[in-house]
């Protein structure tokens, strides 16, 4: 399978970046072709796995990561990828890999009254 990976920033030393490497690295020695998309890149790419820059400029985040994304889904149309998994969120993600703790997971441990408190946030957001 041919593979892109979308993230916003690669660095060696970030959680969500080792594990976009450490996922990439497997999907390699599997026998897939992965290319990762990125705005910005520092520090070493292992072996197999091709990293492409897609720099934005714009005065906000939002904008920026916009605008990435929209060039992101072009390449993968472009390109023909098989699946486009993605590492922060935007649209046109076949997966997004979602490495947050589980929303359910954070209220049981919490005291009462504090669930109570997010379970109101919660529900005014859904």
């Amino acid at each position: 399978m041919k593979l892109a990976f979308a993230l916003f920033k690669y660095f060696p030393y970030g959680g969500l970046q080792r594990d976009c490497m450490k996922i990439a690295e497997e999907c390699v020695k599997r026998g897939h072709s992965v290319d990762i998309y990125t705005l910005q890149a520092e520090g070493a790419v292992p072996a197999g796995v091709n990293l492409h820059l897609l720099p934005q400029r714009a005065y906000q985040n939002y904008k920026r990561y916009e605008t990435f994304a929209n060039q992101v889904n072009q390449q993968v149309a472009m390109q023909g990828y098989d699946g486009l998994v993605g590492f922060n969120k935007m649209p046109g993600l076949d997966v997004y890999y979602a490495a947050d703790p589980c929303f359910a997971g954070k209220v049981k441990s919490r005291s009462h009254c504090e669930c109570i408190c997010y379970h109101r946030v919660f529900r005014k957001i859904v």
